[in-house]
């Protein structure tokens, strides 16, 4: 897999196929138009999130980079971009381009195999080397499987307030940390506030691997771990992601 594919992946969170049809031009009215500015016919969405995965046939506007040169009028090519307009339309600002070919490859997999996008597979890769760094980092990674919840206490109650409750893990295997196999508590934020909301909430009797961090100052005295990031709690078969990673 090239590096660049992978590298403009992360930076952007709509790819494409398309076709300039159009320079100097916006499909919409409220986007200024300038010498950089192209109308580009979806050929075919790469990677996207849910909401633009359907943009195959429609035209966009999109703002080209200042780095790189820009294309000709009926030039093919795999737009790297983020959103920077959606209403009558959408507007896209490009923070990469690769030619046609480049991608063709990805392209004749997915078609082959059940992934939604040409770029799945590519995300799949982006997300495993992350949850390895992230696991790298932690206190601990076990396996094991939540056996009680409650609800702590003592906590002022303020807008933001993390409201900590803790889960009871009945752990069955420690893959990094210096704990055994048994019961552990771990604290998580179960408040919906934009600054917990991402944060794993654990379920009765809901198995996985669990990435802990250690509690420090006040929260020490409920549970030795706490859940803190989006990626702390993954699913069983990741742990052998994490093995094959670190042989």
């Amino acid at each position: 897999m090239p590096e660049d594919v992978t590298e403009l992946v992360r930076k952007a969170p709509l790819s494409f196929l398309g076709t300039v049809t159009r320079l100097g031009d916006a499909r919409m009215s409220n986007v200024p138009a300038d010498e950089r500015t192209a109308v580009v016919q979806v050929d075919e969405v790469l990677h996207a999130p849910d909401a633009f995965r359907r943009l195959a046939g429609s035209e966009v506007t999109v703002q080209l980079s200042d780095e790189i040169d820009p294309p000709v009028v009926g030039e093919a090519a795999a737009f790297f971009t983020r959103g920077t307009v959606y209403g009558e339309g959408l507007a896209v600002a490009e923070v990469g381009r690769l030619p046609a070919d480049a991608v063709q490859e990805h392209v004749s997999l997915a078609a082959r195999t059940a992934d939604a996008m040409p770029f799945s597979a590519v995300q799949r890769d982006i997300a495993a080397t992350d949850m390895v760094a992230h696991a790298d980092e932690a206190d601990a990674v076990v396996v094991g499987t939540v056996v009680a919840l409650e609800q702590m206490g003592g906590e002022p109650s303020t807008e933001h307030a993390p409201d900590w409750w803790r889960a009871q893990l009945d752990v069955e295997h420690v893959e990094q940390g210096e704990l055994s196999p048994g019961p552990v508590s771990v604290l998580y934020p179960n408040s919906l506030d934009f600054r917990w909301y991402e944060v794993p909430k654990p379920k009765a009797q809901q198995e996985g691997m669990w990435i802990l961090h250690a509690t420090e100052g006040d929260l020490s005295k409920w549970a030795p771990y706490q859940l803190l990031h989006p990626d702390d709690r993954q699913p069983v078969q990741k742990l052998e992601t994490l093995q094959s990673a670190r042989r």
